[in-house]
């Protein structure tokens, strides 16, 4: 039997990629809970089973998502500089990807990575280690401590991982949470509450991924360049 709407699905010129669009645009909007294909069915205006001439499930539907998410981000020119340019590049243009898909972007980081764009990005960035002396296990060590820092860094950033912190509070709230988490009386963490009540995302990115770097020099005992300056360290609330 003919599933009803399929024939308007054609007629409206419905294609795999268009789906696949309209998609990313919903979850952009809406996050990926409240994404469903009946209402992405109703979105595009054909009947349900007319998606299925394009995508066979939702989960290959989620798939094509992460695989254009991740088609959009743009590595050409991070190939100049030294290793320590590139990495930089690298993370830096892909958090920004992140920060203009904020509800969409974690499907990239979930979905399986077995796209041509999934494989052409870890070619791209194992190409920033290229002048290294790294056997190839290490290879592959240094690529995966470097996308765990930088997928945990984005996950947090985008509220998707658990954070002591937020970055929009009020002074009298960022007061409160101050007291909040110093109130067991550590005096560790009474010493840093006030920086843990709120969060710089730009310093923070920033100063992590200068210590995956500095950390990597020291250990392979080459130079490290010091780093973007200034750093930008995040200065804690307003306590007045």
């Amino acid at each position: 039997m003919t599933a009803r709407g399929t024939g308007r699905g054609r007629r409206l010129g419905l294609t795999r990629d268009k789906v696949i669009a309209k998609a990313l645009t919903m979850i952009d909007r809406d996050g990926p809970d409240a994404f469903s294909l009946r209402k992405l069915a109703a979105e595009l205006d054909i009947e349900n089973m007319s998606l299925y001439n394009h995508v066979p499930n939702k989960d290959a539907l989620l798939d094509g998502v992460a695989e254009a998410l991740l088609s959009e981000v743009d590595f050409s020119g991070t190939d100049t500089g030294t290793w320590q340019d590139r990495v930089r590049a690298h993370c830096v243009i892909f958090r920004a990807a992140a920060q203009r898909h904020r509800k969409a972007f974690p499907l990239m980081l979930t979905r399986p990575a077995k796209s041509p764009a999934a494989l052409e990005a870890i070619r791209s960035a194992l190409s920033s280690f290229a002048e290294l002396d790294l056997s190839p296990q290490e290879r592959a060590h240094v690529l995966r401590g470097f996308a765990a820092y930088l997928i945990g860094s984005i996950m947090r950033e985008l509220g998707f991982a658990l954070s002591l912190n937020a970055s929009t509070l009020d002074p009298a709230r960022r007061r409160e949470r101050t007291a909040e988490i110093a109130a067991g009386g550590d005096p560790l963490v009474s010493a840093v509450a006030p920086y843990l009540a709120v969060s710089d995302h730009d310093a923070e990115f920033g100063y992590g991924l200068e210590m995956m770097i500095a950390g990597l020099a020291a250990r392979l005992q080459v130079p490290y360049d010091g780093g973007p300056s200034p750093m930008g360290v995040h200065q804690g609330p307003d306590r007045t």
